[in-house]
């Protein structure tokens, strides 16, 4: 599967949110009704959820063995979620389209995410295991904390001017907090 020998077709269905657990720990801020609107890729890039590929003006290229969502720093710099690989890839765009790194969030099935080019942070839902990863932003991102999230934390949105997280769950709820200072 996905070396040329199987018609796009044919593979397994695209990767979705993994089924998450009850809760086992108190989210992290305010819990309110809500939902947060849809979002959309980057203009000019597309993530073939099925074909599992990354494709934009310099170029395509494979995008791991579940790739579900797509955020760019405005520049040269991609971030996708792989959900069934556990992980998220960091591709460069400048000159061509290049997987440069793989960042392992073991266990957490990452979904969904939010750039926060103000303070630098990858924002990073965590279905599995009902939590945010928060990582710092670039061509080497890594885990910096996670937070207890909503059940089911499948979408995620930052206010670039406070900086506040914003995570919807399960049940219409919506998560609100600010990221702790170390």
């Amino acid at each position: 599967m996905g070396c040329g020998s199987q018609a796009v077709a044919d593979f397994p269905p695209p990767a979705g949110p993994a089924v998450s657990p009850a809760l086992d720990a108190r989210p992290e801020g305010r819990i309110t009704p809500g939902a947060l609107p849809a979002r959309r890729s980057p203009p000019g890039i597309v993530l073939d959820r099925r074909a599992r590929t990354l494709t934009t003006p310099a170029g395509r290229a494979p995008a791991g063995v579940g790739p579900t969502q797509v955020v760019s720093d405005g520049g040269q710099l991609l971030y996708v979620t792989d959900t069934a690989g556990d992980g998220i890839l960091v591709f460069h765009t400048r000159p061509k389209l290049e997987l440069t790194r793989r960042v392992a969030l073991p266990g957490g099935a990452p979904y969904a995410m939010a750039l926060d080019t103000e303070r630098n942070r990858l924002w990073v839902t965590l279905t599995r295991t009902n939590e945010v990863a928060e990582l710092s932003a670039g061509a080497r991102p890594g885990v910096l904390r996670r937070y207890p999230a909503v059940r089911q934390p499948d979408a995620i949105a930052i206010d670039r001017g406070t900086g506040t997280v914003a995570v919807a769950g399960a049940g219409g709820l919506l998560q609100r907090f600010n990221r702790r200072n170390r």
